[in-house]
């Protein structure tokens, strides 16, 4: 979507980006290079070798397809940089020589990521690249595309949700040092953007002469206040070199930091988060520094705002490192894939005499052994691990044990997972604390603030009502005289109440660990759902009558079935016969649910009763018809005899 002004008034306009136009990839015979191209209307974008880059771009003046191809480079070629924690470029030797890796670094082992840019750009840029909306829109594409080019080494896909031009007058004010910049513009970006779908908005303005280059909140990427940063545009300056400023700042964002030349290595001359970087031409990549940063980052912090994947126009492109489409692998360029990839990297296809390329039940282009386990327990009592298949590289569908089951003692599982608060309060303050009596979520949880609500709504957050309490934030006690502390926390609230010293904190992170999870129990008959104290009904009862379908030998899952124990089979775990298949021991694996037992033996006494009924109904009826017919017969023997009787009486008399 892009957003222009005309006469301080807002327009808005869908623009059709022709995304087919848009290619990344590699130089043929030069598996060290990059091409960024815009292939509609001429060739447009630019080449990257090790050392060198070149800009190519139609002749205008001509009928026929002519380009000219140049070589690029700054003129203004000592840009400074700013951030929190900005450091002298002249604090690091240069020697473009030292710890140059032959291979490329392992990428972190993470599913395809989405990070969707709002890119704002100011007055000033707005004329210095002509003052023609066409045209600075297709020069931030451009630049899209070469800092997305960067990030396909980590499987992160810029995308370009949005387009904004301040063509008329500036929203804000540009003018001041670089942290007052920042501030300014995420305070606009908070009041303004709620509605716009971003993962982290950016504000480009143009100096001819700056004294910083870029501003951002390090490590603050999924937190939604502080998702925000700014770049500036020198004069003189190339698309590549401003690409490369964009790119270090948002790996800042990602919990990157400046490279010391002397302990990072990459596989080129310099590598993306070296101050150095912006001075340079050619491809660049991130270094191994920077993928131990990102890899921290995302476990630690969490990369959960660019797990959801937007609707895009988009054909497939081989060679992206993201799978699409009909493709059936995508390991990237040749470099990327490197020679015992099970993917042709030019033809997105498995390799002959392989029978996978990827996936978590692929294992050296083959299919990984049944015994192999691809999803383990997220938890001992609550989930179940999935097994491969064998004949497939994809993991079987997720299942856990049936909601309602018993776990840890008092607790029953919910979604995976013992709703067990203890151990999460343990988890996070220690051995010695855990979850918190009524008294203090009750005096918490009436104030209504951060620290006690229910949820948000339009903005504003939700009172709890007393029923509901427990159901809330979480609260701990803390029975420890030194104070809390975590990097990730910004606010601690304690509260001495009775005997307790009650505790809850606000984390600078999504989600927030303190939110009472779905089935947690809120009293003795109720479970916390969606912040509300709810009755159990038969949640329990449920679950107990399915596994005691499984006759005590196994445990029910989601689905009804039974997951058997070693040495019995499905679908009731009865004691296995033959074990001429392990695959039902470890597994329990069956096609019937468990709770169709009772089903089909009340079926089959049914069918048994009413069979005896229709006999014994047809021997009653038959047995009367007889009865008649004997009875019939008895008194024509009867009369027969009467008359014999009365005959011979009559002859004796004569």
């Amino acid at each position: 979507m892009l957003y222009f002004y005309n006469q301080s008034v807002m327009n808005s306009q869908s623009v059709d980006t022709q995304s087919e136009c848009y290619y990344q990839g590699y130089i043929k015979e030069y598996p060290n290079s990059v091409v960024t191209l815009n292939a509609c209307s001429g060739l447009r974008g630019i080449l990257q070798f090790q050392n060198v880059s070149y800009g190519i771009e139609p002749v205008e003046s001509t009928s026929e397809f002519q380009h000219i191809l140049y070589q690029l480079g700054n003129e203004n070629n000592e840009p400074g940089i700013f951030t929190k924690n900005s450091r002298s470029m002249e604090e690091y030797p240069v020697d473009y020589n030292i710890f140059i890796s032959e291979k490329p670094q392992t990428p972190p082992d993470l599913s395809p990521l989405y990070l969707e840019m709002y890119i704002v750009v100011d007055k000033a840029l707005y004329d210095y690249f002509g003052s023609d909306s066409t045209t600075v829109t297709n020069n931030i594409m451009e630049m899209t595309n070469l800092v997305n080019s960067m990030f396909s080494q980590f499987k992160v896909v810029i995308v370009l949700s949005s387009l904004e031009l301040w063509s008329d007058t500036n929203k804000i004010s540009t003018v001041g040092k670089a942290d007052e910049v920042l501030h300014r513009f995420s305070e606009w970006k908070q009041s303004h953007l709620t509605l716009r779908p971003h993962d982290v908005a950016y504000l480009f303005i143009y100096r001819d002469y700056p004294d910083f280059m870029g501003a951002t909140f390090p490590g603050k990427m999924c937190v939604t206040p502080y998702s925000a940063g700014i770049a500036v545009y020198p004069k003189d300056l190339t698309l590549e070199t401003f690409a490369v400023i964009v790119t270090q700042m948002l790996g800042l964002s990602l919990g990157m930091s400046y490279d010391d030349p002397m302990k990072c290595q990459c596989s080129e001359a310099i590598c993306i988060m070296n101050l150095q970087a912006v001075q340079s031409s050619g491809m660049k990549t991130f270094s191994s520094c920077s993928l131990k940063d990102f890899q921290s980052f995302a476990s630690n912090v969490g990369v959960r705002c660019l797990q959801n994947k937007p609707q895009m126009r988009s054909n497939p492109i081989c060679g992206n490192g993201i799978k699409e489409g009909k493709e059936a692998c995508d390991c990237g360029t040749l470099l990327q894939c490197g020679l015992k990839s099970c993917c042709d990297p030019e033809k997105c296809t498995v390799k002959p005499g392989s029978e996978c390329a990827d996936g978590p039940c692929c294992k050296e282009c083959k299919f990984a052994d049944p015994n192999v386990v691809c999803r383990p327990k997220e938890d001992p009592e609550c989930d179940i691990p999935e097994y491969c298949p064998g004949s497939s590289a994809v993991c079987p569908p997720n299942v856990f044990v049936k909601n309602g089951h018993k776990c840890r003692g008092s607790f029953i599982c919910y979604n995976s997972f013992c709703m067990d608060l203890d151990t999460r309060c343990k988890k996070l303050f220690g051995d010695d604390s855990e979850n918190a009596p009524f008294i203090c979520y009750k005096e918490i949880h009436i104030h209504v603030d951060r620290f006690g609500h229910c949820g948000l709504k339009d903005n504003r957050l939700l009172y709890c009502g007393w029923r509901n309490f427990r159901c809330g934030r979480l609260i701990c006690t803390y029975p420890y005289r030194a104070p809390f502390f975590h990097p990730n926390v910004s606010s601690v609230l304690y509260l001495r109440i009775r005997n307790y010293t009650c505790i809850t904190a606000v984390y600078e992170t999504v989600p927030d660990p303190f939110k009472i999870p779905d089935g947690t129990e809120c009293d003795y008959t109720r479970i916390c759902v969606t912040y509300r104290c709810l009755l159990k009904g038969t949640l329990e009862n449920d679950s107990a009558e399915c596994t005691k379908a499984c006759n005590g030998r196994g445990i029910c899952d989601n689905s009804g079935a039974c997951h058997c124990e070693a040495g019995t089979q499905p679908p009731f775990c009865s004691p296995m016969k033959s074990l001429k298949s392990p695959w039902h021991m470890r597994r329990g694996l069956t096609m019937r649910s468990a709770s169709e037992k009772a089903s089909n033996n009340w079926l089959l006494s049914f069918y048994i009763g009413l069979s005896i009924l229709i006999i014994a109904t047809i021997t009653a009826v038959a047995w009367n018809r007889l009865k008649k017919v004997f009875t019939k017969e008895e008194e024509s023997l009867n009369s027969e005899s009467i008359s014999d009787d009365t005959t011979q009486a009559s002859t004796s008399r004569n």
